[in-house]
């Protein structure tokens, strides 16, 4: 039986090592940030809606990111609900490897017959996420609580809310 030199056994790993390292430093480098966020792109595909419902109770419905809806208080009638979605994607190679951050507000203002307010914005993805490929969108959710107060009048209510995306 032949014995292999222990210098073998140290050459190949490093050998090895060596080329993983230069495999990895040949990937070309993500575009700038600025550029990424220039080429980032979003489209709203649903509102958020929280439907119909009494308005004789004080309270609280509440919209998940899945559209699931749930209240405290008030009665919950029918109509469209629904959580927001939106469509994100990039137009330029490369920036689909840099994160996206998702923000949305702390509260926002509906306004109709009378005002109420939308806080507790929730999104999915929870938290940072990268896309996977130059103009394939990913679909993010957003859902919210709307407080209620007593006696609310009866009427349509809208009310504007930013949601941003940047790397």
């Amino acid at each position: 039986m032949q014995t292999l030199p222990t210098i073998n056994a140290v050459i190949t790993p490093l050998l090895f090592t060596a080329l993983l390292f230069s495999q990895g430093s040949m990937a070309a480098p993500p575009p700038p940030k600025a550029a990424c966020n220039a080429a980032l792109q979003a489209a709203l595909v649903t509102s958020l809606d929280f439907g119909e419902y009494d308005g004789t109770a004080a309270g609280t419905i509440t919209v998940d990111t899945a559209g699931t809806r749930t209240a405290a208080g008030p009665i919950l009638g029918g109509g469209t609900v629904s959580a927001a979605a939106y469509d994100v994607w990039t137009t330029l190679t490369g920036c689909e490897r840099r994160n996206i951050t998702v923000t949305v507000p702390a509260s926002a203002s509906l306004t109709g017959p009378a005002t109420m307010t939308a806080n507790n914005f929730t999104k999915n993805p929870a938290n940072k996420f990268k896309l996977t490929a130059p103009g394939v969108p990913t679909r993010v959710t957003v859902g919210a609580t709307l407080n209620t107060a007593a006696n609310q009048p009866a009427g349509s209510y809208l009310g504007p809310f930013n949601v941003d995306f940047s790397h």
